[in-house]
């Protein structure tokens, strides 16, 4: 047996040069033939290994779909197996990517085994697999059929988050939502339609059918964020699949999320909140409810923040409020920078510059890197350009000095070598509008640092500190700006 199954691992380790080669047509037909007739008695190890190189040969198979059904049959009888379902649940994935054109007249028979999957002994993530691959063949099917099949896909999953919410504590259900909450972000995030513009979404009316069903788990698992951040991804899935179409549940949903948030300060909703931005921010009759939103969300947040070592117990929310606001600097700029939010907005990202967690920092200076280069457009395709770069030269002019002293101050005394990049991308923004006011704020944020240890010794001398000033203030590129912060950073460590 082990021979055997090692012969087996030595043709997965061949299967990228079998795919490479669709039209080959000697050795592949042979192992797909020798693999597809195993017995049923074969060794378990040597049918979870052929299943797997099955799924391998995906490419060729596509090439060759005259043996996609006996494909199909094996795969599926793998399914029913406990100890072989994972792999063939993600072969029967690999095959309906790349088979997916050729994969529609299977899809009822794989709506049948989805609403019965539970009777398998099926791992959830098997069953996710099975769920992806089946809406990657649904997206490729006539829009007329998407939305029914969309229902059939989902059927099991609403019904077993009805029976959740009815039957609370019974043991015969199985009680934590977020199984099904993942299955339903499994089909949206796959779920991929071709629409015409001008056409509706074939999962619109599913989408708004399922909003009262999300709400609720939402409002029952309020203090739960565990299931509230599950629920809150499968609505950005379906806000992501249907787009702007989804403009149906916007003002329900806003309204649910900054009541939540006013109880529950869970960041999800600030990451959801930067999805709607990013799907509804370009449509004026939506941005003034889209900062209202921000703006309900802003004093919570900044309250949390400004606890004592507020930013660093809290860097999820730091994130997902910069990329919220980062959001409103794509889509709607000038609507942004005009309302009243903005200033706490700038106020707190100036704070967040010390902030030690990657992703916070990273999103705090993506936020900054944007809001300064919002002039920097095509000008033959945005009207409101000239309007844009007045708006960045004042922001430039207001908050330029006390942020380069931030930014010196955090690379000095607060950030790793590794986090530089970022902030040297900053940097350089600025000086893309007016290099020679960075020239002013940099002089004037070097006096202030204190350049002497307490013994009275000076650290940096005052060539040290002029050459750096040159070396950044000449800097033709953001890698050249973060090589000479590396190099001065060096001298207080």
């Amino acid at each position: 047996m082990p021979i055997f199954r090692l012969n087996f691992y030595s043709l997965l380790s061949l299967e990228t040069k079998f795919n490479c080669f669709r039209s080959e047509s000697v050795v592949v037909p042979q192992v797909l033939q020798a693999l597809l007739s195993l017995p049923p008695e074969s060794h378990l190890a040597v049918r979870y290994t052929s299943t797997r190189l099955v799924g391998e040969l995906c490419e060729w198979i596509d090439s060759h779909h005259s043996i996609l059904d006996s494909v199909l049959n094996f795969i599926l009888a793998g399914l029913q197996i406990p100890k072989i379902a994972p792999a063939a649940a993600s072969s029967l994935l690999q095959i309906c990517q790349i088979c997916r054109d050729k994969m529609y007249q299977h899809f009822d028979g794989l709506i049948q085994i989805i609403q019965h999957i539970d009777n398998f002994s099926i791992s959830h993530e098997a069953i996710v697999d099975l769920l992806k691959g089946t809406a990657m063949i649904l997206s490729k099917m006539p829009i007329e059929r998407i939305a029914e099949g969309t229902r059939q896909i989902c059927t099991v999953q609403v019904s077993q988050l009805n029976q959740i919410l009815q039957h609370a504590g019974d043991s015969a259900i199985k009680t934590d939502p977020v199984i099904w909450l993942d299955r339903l972000s499994a089909v949206f995030r796959n779920l991929h339609p071709v629409v015409s513009k001008g056409q509706v979404h074939p999962c619109k009316v599913v989408i708004e059918e399922l909003w009262p069903l999300l709400s609720q788990v939402c409002q029952a698992y309020q203090q739960d964020i565990r299931v509230v951040e599950r629920c809150c991804r499968c609505i950005r899935f379906a806000v992501r699949c249907a787009g702007r179409q989804a403009s149906p549940i916007l003002q329900p949903l806003v309204h649910q999320m900054v009541q939540l948030y006013m109880i529950h300060q869970h960041s999800c909703f600030l990451y959801l909140g930067s999805i709607l931005v990013d799907e509804f921010g370009s449509e004026e009759p939506c941005q003034q409810g889209l900062l209202g939103m921000l703006l309900a969300f802003s004093g919570p947040t900044f309250k949390q923040l400004e606890e004592v070592e507020g930013f660093r117990n809290h860097p999820d929310t730091v994130d997902d409020l910069f990329r919220l606001c980062t959001r409103f600097v794509q889509r709607a700029p000038l609507a942004f920078i005009q309302s009243t939010v903005f200033k706490g907005v700038m106020n707190c990202a100036m704070a967040a510059c010390m902030i030690d967690h990657r992703d916070a920092n990273a999103s705090v200076m993506k936020f900054f890197h944007d809001i300064l280069r919002i002039g920097i457009v095509n000008e033959d395709k945005v009207a409101d350009h000239e309007m844009r770069k007045q708006a960045a030269s004042v922001i430039m002019q207001e908050y330029g000095p006390q942020l380069i002293q931030n930014l010196l101050m955090a690379v000095i005394y607060c950030l790793p070598t590794f986090m530089m990049p970022d902030i040297s991308d900053v940097i350089f923004a600025i000086m893309s509008i007016d290099r020679q006011s960075v020239c002013r704020f940099l002089e004037v944020a070097l006096k202030a640092l204190p350049v002497d240890d307490p013994a009275g010794t000076p650290k940096v001398t005052q060539k040290q500190l002029a050459d750096f000033h040159k070396a950044l203030t000449s800097a033709e590129q953001a890698k050249q700006v973060s090589f000479a912060l590396r190099d001065f950073t060096r001298l207080f460590r």
